[in-house]
């Protein structure tokens, strides 16, 4: 085989490779799989070199006590929940990376169908340990019986069929909403993040970007109140119903309304500003969204001026999250709170309409570098002309994600022109990312979030078209090809940032950005 490389510089979306691979067969893999049915599910099977009965395994802590199902809640949190979500239902922070998609712990089919000796065989195993027929690529699911003791794992199944069965149990009548019942479930659901006392400090903590919020400081970033303002009842609730996209918050609309007010009446007695502002008998000061304009092109235009002297700096000319300051306010080997990147809006924490841009700009992030644009300084129209600028930078949605790279057929030879009719009329595949998670070390807050793809052949030879953003500096890369930063935004000499008294040497890792493209043999 055959491999030319060529690259490109692309400074909107990181680095652009092509790829021309000369290849004799190719086939596409089965990506999905049924479970083993039971007469394909081994008797036995080796586990650290001795050879375990199926039959003979028991779950030591099936009738387990509440610390040993909050012992499997936080193994849980610590190995599971990137993938299988903090409601068990396969809708982790990177469950959407994977083909076939995380287990969904809650549905009936699922593991509850089957006994906990499956389960625990599927978690020590992994899919490498799935029968021949089972394609051991059909599953990202790593082995952990290098990772985990067996007591670990057991308490891990303890966990996920107790909180798992709960979803299939119909409440009974509702008490009245108290901070009492609120602190219960808050133990029971919220404190594997935000921590026992709300501080943020939870087991699951080391493994969230951002960190879950530190509920004693009375902030959260999407209110209907101004900056730095205490959030009213109706935004805690907002909170808690949907979540927060994009991270591992996820939305507790499932549970019990009489629940979820109890967990704002417990939330609120985590911190004294909420009792202050009581006691002093004030009341919020809720924003006041104004009519929404007609999107205008000539609202579009002074937006873009607007949006260039006060928002590129972070979010960079094109809305990239690669402003030229952003490596000023966020180190990215820390807790960053990074600026979004504006031309993917199924990101957007609050909503990408235009009115949730309003409310993002009018209001401000709070514990964010993400201000408020005060009326003082802005008036309406000129917010909304932001938001009808913004609104321009991305595609309208979130582009489907398809289990296979269509190759368009071409005839002749593959030009490596982008700007080539072939490439512009070849299918766009959107290809999801998620964290190294298998081996050490582990990597569990990828920069890069997606690649776009694109692929053309012409019987003989096939092409790919990769790209992607990426707002940091891979300095490695300049040993390797020539790289194109994002310009420095066209900001007045009087709203530019001092440059750092020292200035920040971005680390240079191991290792430059690569990929592998990979083929099965047929």
């Amino acid at each position: 085989m055959e491999s030319r490389i060529k690259s490109r510089n692309y400074y909107r979306e990181g680095f652009l490779h092509l790829f021309i691979i000369c290849v004799i067969a190719i086939t596409s893999p089965a990506w999905g799989f049924p479970p083993p049915p039971s007469e394909d599910v081994p008797k036995t099977f080796l586990l650290k070199g001795k050879e375990v009965a199926l039959n003979g395994l028991k779950n030591p802590f099936k009738n387990a006590s509440k610390e040993n199902i909050k012992k499997g809640g936080i193994l849980y949190t610590q190995h599971c929940f990137f993938c299988h979500g903090d409601l068990l239902d396969g809708n982790g922070l990177f469950g959407k990376s994977f083909f076939p998609p995380p287990a969904d712990f809650t549905r009936l089919d699922s593991i509850l169908s089957r006994p906990q000796a499956y389960t625990f065989w599927r978690i020590m195993k992994g899919g490498k340990g799935l029968p021949v027929k089972y394609e051991p690529w059909d599953s990202a699911m790593p082995a952990w019986e290098d990772t985990l003791s067996a007591k670990d794992v057991w308490k891990i199944i303890t966990y996920i069929y107790e909180v798992a069965g709960e979803r299939h149990i119909k409440p009974g009548k509702q008490a009245p909403p108290s901070q009492e019942r609120g602190e219960q479930v808050y133990m029971q659901k919220c404190a594997y993040c935000h921590g026992d006392k709300g501080k943020g400090d939870g087991p699951a903590a080391d493994y969230s970007m951002p960190q879950p919020r530190n509920l004693t400081k009375g902030h959260i970033k999407l209110r209907s109140t101004s900056f730095g303002k205490i959030p009213t009842d109706a935004d805690l609730l907002h909170a808690i119903n949907l979540g927060m996209r994009g991270t591992t918050m996820p939305g507790w609309k499932h549970l019990p309304e009489n629940d979820r007010k109890s967990l704002v009446i417990y939330i609120k007695s985590l911190s004294k500003k909420f009792k202050k502002f009581e006691k002093r008998g004030k009341t919020h000061k809720i924003l006041k969204v104004s009519k929404q304009p007609v999107l205008t092109e000539e609202s579009v235009a002074r937006g873009k001026e607007l949006f260039m002297m006060h928002c590129s700096g972070c979010h960079g000319v094109e809305g990239r999250g690669d402003g030229v300051t952003t490596q000023r306010i966020i180190d990215y080997s820390s807790n960053a709170i990074w600026p979004r990147n504006l031309s993917q809006p199924w990101t957007f924490r609050r909503g990408s309409s235009r009115e949730d841009l309003f409310k993002t700009l009018r209001t401000g992030l709070s514990t964010t570098a993400m201000p408020k644009f005060s009326p003082r300084v802005f008036s309406d129209e000129q917010i909304w002309d932001i938001t009808s600028f913004v609104t321009t930078l991305p595609q309208p949605v979130k582009p489907k994600t398809e289990n296979h790279i269509q190759a368009k057929k071409v005839a002749g030879k593959i030009s490596d022109d982008l700007n080539a009719s072939m490439w512009k009329e070849a299918p766009t595949s959107f290809i999801p990312l998620g964290g190294q998670l298998q081996t050490k070390p582990k990597s569990y807050f990828p920069t890069v979030r997606n690649l776009i793809v694109q692929a053309v052949h012409n019987d003989k030879e096939i092409a790919f078209y990769i790209h992607w953003d990426d707002p940091s500096l891979d300095p490695a890369l300049k040993k390797f090809t020539e790289v194109i930063e994002s310009p420095t935004p066209p900001l007045p000499e009087s709203l530019q940032g001092h440059e750092p008294e020292e200035k920040l040497e971005p680390i240079t890792p191991e290792h430059p950005d690569a990929l592998a493209v990979q083929f099965p043999i047929n």
